[in-house]
């Protein structure tokens, strides 16, 4: 790469960097390019080299955020057989945990502006995320399962997809609860909360009790697993 192109990614990361942090502060909406381009040290001009709009700018942040931990989750059927199923559990339990942390400031903007959200969805409608489907984020958890339970690590009565959805679930109530409590600790003046929580191990022993055979990952007595729906 050139000196001019080493410059020219260097200030579109200052850019993405300086749009982070003014939307997780202001949210979409409040948030000026004026501002942003201030916090990245360059002309507000600058911005319209690099981005056609606040809303492309969003997108590259919101993906930047998220990207990466979306391939992992979709190599996360390949992890079976691997380790242990408890052990596989806690690494998704991880990813998902960090995917929440980097999206929820940028899904509350969304949330908060509906001119932002329609062209987001529009934009994910007609760009496809290359390996993480935003719809779908239990799918490779499914799947995950669905590996395992070839191969016997998992029971074969368990309903992949509604294991799935408990399992993406508790991450994501977790980040919630964190969320609030740090939110609650900033209004009554409290110290800067501690880095994002992993569930607790004892959610992780009975999830993964519930889901593996007898011996495999510990007793799983009646209704500690989902069970596979009847066929109709």
């Amino acid at each position: 790469m050139t000196t001019a192109g080493s410059r020219s990614a260097a200030t579109r990361q200052a850019l993405m960097d300086a749009a982070s942090r003014v939307f997780e502060q202001r949210g979409f909406a409040r948030a000026t390019t004026r501002e942003i381009a201030a916090t990245a040290g360059v002309a507000e001009g600058t911005i319209y080299r690099h981005f056609a709009d606040k809303h492309a700018l969003f997108r590259e942040v919101f993906f930047a955020a998220v990207g990466s931990m979306g391939e992992e989750l979709r190599r996360l059927p390949e992890r079976a057989g691997d380790g242990t199923v408890r052990g596989n559990l806690e690494y998704l339990f991880g990813l998902l945990g960090t995917l929440q942390e980097r999206s929820a400031p940028l899904m509350a903007s969304m949330s908060a502006d509906p001119e932002l959200a329609s062209s987001f969805a529009a934009h994910v409608a007609d760009n496809a995320l290359e390996g993480f489907d935003l719809s779908t984020p239990a799918a490779p958890v499914a799947a995950y399962i669905r590996a395992e339970q070839r191969l016997g690590r998992i029971r074969a009565d368990v309903d992949a997809v509604e294991a799935a959805a408990v399992v993406v679930a508790l991450p994501f109530a977790r980040a919630t609860e964190r969320a609030l409590s740090a939110r609650l600790s900033t209004l009554g003046g409290s110290s800067e909360p501690q880095g994002f929580p992993s569930p607790a191990a004892a959610a992780l022993d009975i999830l993964a009790q519930g889901l593996t055979p007898l011996g495999a990952g510990g007793p799983a007595g009646p209704g500690r697993a989902l069970r596979a729906r009847p066929s109709p």
